[in-house]
């Protein structure tokens, strides 16, 4: 007996992914759902989740899986019925925000064919559903994509990490240049959403040590500037999140390729890798938050910190203007109302 061969899109089964281990202490929205996986167009080299599945051999930047979208729905419909799986009910029930993007970038390139993403966002529309959303992409701010979500209920985060075109391209190869983002920020703005723009990673400008302890350093790394501040501000961000550079072996090798440029010299040979990816100091880190932060408070921009690692994350949360949510969606958008900790008692 034969069997018939299927043709179309691979799929994947782990579309939504639900908390666990110690993401669950480190993120307030951490209930995750891409509608794609295994692989991302965007194809950025400084990509950490590319690196740990590249690890594992679960990678294809050209063709990633597609979420089997009937099932996706079946879950969340139950769910919003008061059926299915109780911990989705539950969350459901508590209005606990969804996040879209955890692995892979759910307004990629491979959107344009399939449209998984648009299904999704038009059956959280019918429910008003806190959504929040990362992305490189400008798909969001069409007007077709802007039709399935509303700014009571929708929060996207557009990562924007330099304000260089040509690097963006080199680094974000397969996204949309940072010209094209910010003005899709501007858009969203425009039509009553309030945007928060994600610089994270946050690429250092000189070597680890350089403002901290004065050290003289070659030329600046051509990537981050600090005119990119003033340019989000410009284009009518609501708030700023920011979030160090951490690069994995496979990040380094990938950039090196693309560049030429090996960025291990960036990071104190010294400091011990954490989580398999090397990391800047504690006191080199705060004089870019700080100074950030003082310019966002110029601009009239809010100002929050990404979690990067343990230490960063409880020493910086003084710069959070919501110090009960880095991501600033908590009452900042109305749907917004609770975060995984205020349902689990955590002490986040």
């Amino acid at each position: 007996m034969t069997t018939k061969k299927r043709y179309g899109p691979k799929q994947f089964k782990s579309a939504l992914k639900l908390p666990g281990g110690t993401e669950t202490d480190l993120c307030f929205y951490p209930w995750k759902l891409d509608t794609y996986g295994c692989g991302c167009t965007n194809n950025c080299l400084y990509c950490y989740a590319r690196s740990v599945l590249a690890f594992r051999g679960l990678w294809d930047g050209e063709k990633p899986a597609v979420a089997n979208m009937d099932t996706v729905r079946k879950q969340l419909v139950r769910a919003f019925r008061g059926r299915g799986d109780p911990t989705v009910r539950k969350f459901v029930e508590n209005r606990l925000p969804i996040r879209l993007g955890g692995m892979t970038d759910c307004f990629n390139s491979t959107e344009k064919q399939y449209g998984a993403t648009l299904r999704l966002l038009r059956l959280l529309q019918q429910h008003e559903y806190p959504t929040l959303i990362l992305t490189k992409n400008t798909l969001l701010a069409t007007e077709e994509y802007m039709d399935a979500i509303g700014p009571t209920h929708t929060y996207p985060q557009y990562t924007i990490t330099t304000p260089f075109d040509d690097v963006s391209k080199v680094f974000e190869p397969g996204a949309e240049p940072t010209s094209e983002r910010l003005q899709a920020v501007e858009t969203l703005a425009d039509n009553g959403f309030k945007v928060a723009v994600r610089v994270n990673p946050l690429f250092p400008k000189y070597p680890d040590g350089h403002y901290a302890k004065g050290y003289k350093t070659p030329k600046p790394l051509r990537y981050f500037d600090w005119q990119l501040i003033d340019m989000i501000a410009e284009h009518k961000a609501d708030t700023l999140i920011a979030g160090f550079l951490r690069l994995s072996t496979f990040n380094i090798r990938w950039i090196k390729e693309q560049t030429g440029q090996d960025l291990t010299y960036l990071f104190n040979p010294k400091r011990k890798m954490a989580d398999q990816a090397r990391h800047y100091s504690i006191a080199e880190k705060k004089y870019y938050y700080e100074k950030i932060w003082n310019m966002c408070k110029k601009h009239g921009v809010k100002f929050t910190i990404c979690f990067d690692d343990d230490e960063a994350y409880e020493t910086f949360r003084y710069m959070w203007h919501n110090p009960q949510d880095c991501c600033n969606g908590l009452d900042n958008i109305p749907e917004f109302k609770t975060t995984y900790q205020n349902i689990h008692g955590g002490t986040r």
